[in-house]
């Protein structure tokens, strides 16, 4: 293996630890190390040790399905896929967090791999972050389908318009389903575009369950929401998908509502709401 193949590594690997540990989002840190693997490798390019190819699934080098994430042909081809994370992933972190967000942009990925494997054949390079942000694109779309988000529309100027998430993938998808299928050949790998968002899309599920357990949870505080002000934070802590949001808004809401038995304060423990004052459950 190259010693630029190991310093890629060491990066993608320091820079996913960074933002776990560190709490940043992950997104930010994969536009980050990106950018920096593109600047150091660019010269070297393709990196056999960490470009993916069909033939590696059958090898130690499968691997290289997460490696080839990172590596970009030319700057055309990184900053449109980072264009996609920034508008894309980004919102989408937000909603779901950082957990949900890394296991389906990676995951994504991996199909996007499989099905470009399955579609195309050959032994040529697959290099890029396309698959990962298709299969956020369509995990964002099956579960948030009417969130806006903001696409920017290159024309004689840029504008940015602000669309639901569905029109988006519908629009992308629809482009990659026609190029993938009428044999296009333009090297770009479409078909690894379309394994990736139905992969997306077959995740979202997940994010579903989430929210359904998320809201029972918040719902029992509703009984005794009375004030705006108690209604504004309720409805925060609703809206918040990232466990510990969650949990700082109720913490925040219990603060500010009182026992209807005494006007004492209220707690959560083994699942009961509690007055300590006077002992009143629910």
């Amino acid at each position: 293996m190259e010693a630029i193949s190991f310093v890629v590594i060491a990066i993608i690997i320091s820079s996913l630890a960074y933002a776990f540990l560190k709490k940043v989002p992950v997104s930010h840190m994969i536009v980050l190390s990106n950018f920096i693997i593109f600047l150091l490798t660019l010269p070297h390019l393709p990196l056999s040790d960490l470009a993916f190819r069909p033939s590696y699934l059958h090898s130690y080098k499968i691997y290289t399905i997460f490696t080839s994430m990172f590596l970009h042909g030319d700057f055309y081809h990184i900053f449109f896929n980072m264009i996609g994370i920034i508008f894309i992933g980004f919102p989408f972190e937000q909603q779901v967090g950082t957990k949900k967000f890394a296991a389906i942009y990676f995951i994504s990925g991996f199909f996007a791999a499989i099905f470009y494997t399955l579609i195309d054949g050959g032994n040529t390079y697959l290099i890029g972050a396309s698959g990962a942000i298709f299969g956020i694109l369509g995990a964002f779309a099956a579960a948030y389908p009417f969130k806006k988000v903001a696409v920017p529309l290159f024309m004689p100027i840029i504008i940015f318009m602000r669309l639901p998430v569905v029109a988006v993938a519908l629009l992308y998808a629809g482009i990659e389903t026609l190029y993938t299928f009428s044999g296009v050949t333009d090297g770009i790998a479409h078909s690894a575009h379309i394994g990736g968002f139905v992969a997306g899309v077959f995740l979202s599920p997940f994010i579903k369950m989430r929210i359904e357990k998320k809201s029972v949870e918040v719902e029992r505080l509703r009984g005794f929401v009375a004030t705006d002000r108690q209604r504004e934070i309720y409805k925060k802590a609703m809206d918040a998908d990232e466990p510990e949001l969650r949990e700082a808004w109720i913490s925040y809401l219990l603060n500010e509502i009182t026992c209807p038995k005494c006007g004492g304060k209220l707690e959560i423990k083994d699942g009961e709401i509690y007055c300590r004052n006077c002992g009143y459950k629910k």
